[in-house]
């Protein structure tokens, strides 16, 4: 029986180029990802607009992994004219505006991905502005999945602030009730109405106290956002936010200018103990940590791709080294294999100048079989003897 022998293939210049056209096709595929990463943030850090007249669809979008964020909405007719046709006549201190515009935004498109609406007078009630064309008008914001939420309630200080070199992005503001959250901020005075009573233009006066900032506060009462409840009726103030690199925020937002020096000591970020206020959820820690990643590697490009090749060439060089170690163990095994001894011209001698090289398995045959030839000759050579002992003590007896 032939036995072929079999060696392992040596590594050689088209596997090294193969392993260089993996590496610059990874490359290549993380630039396009940081490139789609960037319109990612550009979106989810500015504000966008849109805007509708009578008669045609007003359609807003965010991106994967962003719902929609309104923050303000008009609909009726003012000094901006946006539709191609001509401006209604009327007199010069006159303007018209629906009231539920805000509402309505809030109730069709907040939280969504995509939200499309008709615009025409019927979606917002009473008509403004009878026998004129009128426009909607909406500001608002791609919320990332991953924020942060705080609770602040009635008569206490809201305190918001990141570490640097991270701002504030404010997303959503409210200040009031909501229906059935009688354990947040319970008042022992008076229940809670049975109804909603909610102040969305709250958002207007945190963004102007606190976006772009490192650290804010604000004072959670009446007198500084308007009252939506009943007198007596105890609420509270609820703010989305994230902290996002403060470059990444001036690229995206050229109006961005910071009005208030920044803190720099442990003593200035001190939160005041609340009882009633929540903390910060971490549910942000993975959003900020990939801003600074993108904000490092937009700042430091060379040195990024110099990280990346390295890491590459690291890889490449420790692949090669195991590789060659495992060929030179493989080649010592071989070299090193025990020879049976025995006589000449017998089969296993033969067998011994055919195997070569083998597999594991012929090994421990060859083996087995050895050793059961060794085993037939000693059994032969006990018999022997003992045949020539038995035959001495007959014939010292006779």
């Amino acid at each position: 029986m032939r036995v072929t022998s079999w060696t392992r293939p040596c590594p050689g210049p088209d596997w090294i180029h193969s392993l260089l056209c993996l590496a610059l096709l990874l490359w290549t595929r993380r630039v396009n990802g940081l490139s789609d990463f960037s319109n990612y943030l550009s979106r989810i850090l500015t504000s966008h607009s849109a805007h509708a007249c009578d008669g045609t669809p007003l359609r807003l979008h965010c991106p994967r992994h962003s719902t929609i964020s309104i923050q303000s909405a008009f609909y009726g007719s003012g000094e901006v004219w946006p539709c191609r046709v001509e401006p209604p006549v009327r007199a010069h201190n006159h303007s018209c505006a629906a009231f539920t515009a805000l509402q309505k935004l809030l109730s069709e498109c907040q939280s969504h991905r995509d939200c499309q609406l008709p615009v025409n007078h019927l979606l917002f009630g009473k008509d403004p502005c009878p026998g004129t064309t009128k426009y909607l008008h909406v500001e608002y914001k791609c919320k990332p999945a991953e924020h942060k939420r705080l609770l602040v309630c009635e008569g206490e200080t809201m305190v918001l602030h990141c570490k640097p070199p991270r701002v504030l992005n404010i997303y959503a503001a409210v200040y009031g009730r909501r229906l059935g959250q009688t354990d947040t901020c319970p008042s022992p005075l008076s229940r809670p109405p049975p109804f909603e009573c909610l102040n969305h233009e709250a958002l207007h006066m945190v963004s102007e106290s606190c976006y772009g900032k490192q650290k804010c506060a604000v004072t959670v009462c009446n007198q500084t956002f308007r009252d939506p409840c009943f007198p007596g009726t105890r609420k509270y103030l609820s703010v989305l936010y994230s902290c996002v690199p403060q470059t990444l925020l001036k690229e995206a937002d050229p109006s961005f200018l910071s009005s208030t020096p920044f803190p720099t000591t442990n003593k200035d970020l001190e939160e005041p103990s609340s009882k009633g206020s929540g903390r910060p959820e971490n549910s942000g820690a993975m959003m900020s940590n990939s801003l600074l990643t993108y904000t490092y590697i937009r700042e430091h490009p060379e040195m990024a791709a110099l990280l990346f090749t390295s890491s590459v060439c690291v890889g490449l060089l420790f692949t090669l080294l195991a590789l060659s170690v495992r060929v030179t163990c493989r080649e010592r095994q071989l070299r090193g294999r025990p020879v049976a001894t025995s006589k000449p011209g017998s089969p296993a001698v033969c067998c011994e100048h055919k195997r070569t090289d083998i597999y594991s398995w012929e090994d421990a045959t060859y083996v087995s079989e050895a050793a059961e030839l060794a085993e037939r000759i000693e059994r032969r050579e006990m018999i022997i003897q003992e045949i020539w002992m038995n035959s001495y003590l007959n014939g010292s007896s006779c």
